[in-house]
């Protein structure tokens, strides 16, 4: 076995982790794109949150004529994070489409990377119909059962811009793929002696304000208070959102909690608010 050269790295950033890596996702190339990986010689090594392919020195003119005619190198991605779609934008509102990525649609962003979507973010516009002729030897009968998050397709051919090119510019090989986090409304259903008293949430960071749901219904018919952001909240790995809870007093106010917990991924709901489905964060205060 020679010496390899990288051939193409996909990296995949989102705005929901503080270090933008895109933690526990799966690659798993189509059954065509495995055989095409053998009989070129390519070596496929997952990295931190991607990708990367590399081809054997002494193996380059086996994947130039392999290459002549352009190939397509197609890989589902799946996450093992059982929440990914709950935090990620865009989501789909037809369970056919699918998101799609491809190095045959390349938008450069101001630091000169390789973008495969066309706005500074994943979007509506990334989305394909599964069922389509552009994506017919990708999906097997169970992708239709477990559906992956997105493809990427990445061609690649034996021109002189191609990936296959001696004088290709390492730039040239890395593409990225950058998503946005979800927003949710938090709010804070506060039970118990708590909710006896006048109380109202403060962001110390001064951006979000909190109303009294007078309207708002308590699971299991408990007495309390509902206090819910007035804007939505981008979701966040480790949230760094400052909120307390006061008293109102006669001779001034009083804090009760300094911290207030963080909204949690893994307890959204939908609802109405101001006359648009959106996600709710409950947080529960006793």
């Amino acid at each position: 076995m020679g010496a390899y050269r990288p051939l193409f790295n996909v990296s995949i950033e989102h705005t929901y982790f503080a270090d933008l890596s895109c933690k526990s996702l799966e690659f798993v190339p189509t059954h065509s794109s495995t055989s095409l990986l053998n009989r070129a010689g390519l070596l496929l090594k997952p990295s931190k949150s991607g990708i990367s392919v590399f081809c054997e020195e002494d193996k380059m003119d086996i994947l130039r004529l392999h290459a002549e005619d352009g190939f397509v190198l197609a890989f589902k991605v799946f996450s093992k994070d059982p929440y990914f779609s709950s935090y990620t934008l865009p989501s789909a509102e037809n369970n056919n489409m699918i998101l799609c990525f491809s190095n045959q649609q390349i938008t450069k962003d101001s630091e000169g990377r390789q973008r495969l979507h066309r706005d500074a973010y994943a979007s509506e516009l990334d989305y394909q119909d599964m069922a389509s002729a552009y994506l017919s030897d990708i999906f097997e009968p169970k992708d239709y059962l477990v559906k992956p998050h997105f493809v990427i397709q990445i061609r690649v051919t034996a021109d002189e811009l191609g990936l296959c090119s001696e004088t290709l510019d390492e730039t040239e090989r890395n593409f990225n793929i950058c998503y946005a986090t979800n927003q949710t409304f938090w709010k804070y259903y506060i039970l118990g002696d708590l909710a006896k008293r006048k109380i109202y949430i403060v962001d110390l960071d001064d951006e979000i304000e909190f109303d009294e749901l007078s309207d708002a219904s308590l699971p299991g018919r408990h007495q309390g208070k509902v206090l819910q952001s007035s804007s939505a909240i981008p979701m966040q790995e480790v949230s760094g959102q400052r909120f307390q809870l006061r008293e109102t007093g006669s001779i001034g106010d009083k804090v009760l909690i300094k911290r207030m917990p963080n909204a949690c991924v893994s307890r959204t709901d939908g609802t109405v608010v101001n006359g648009k489905i959106e996600i709710i964060s409950e947080i529960y205060i006793n």
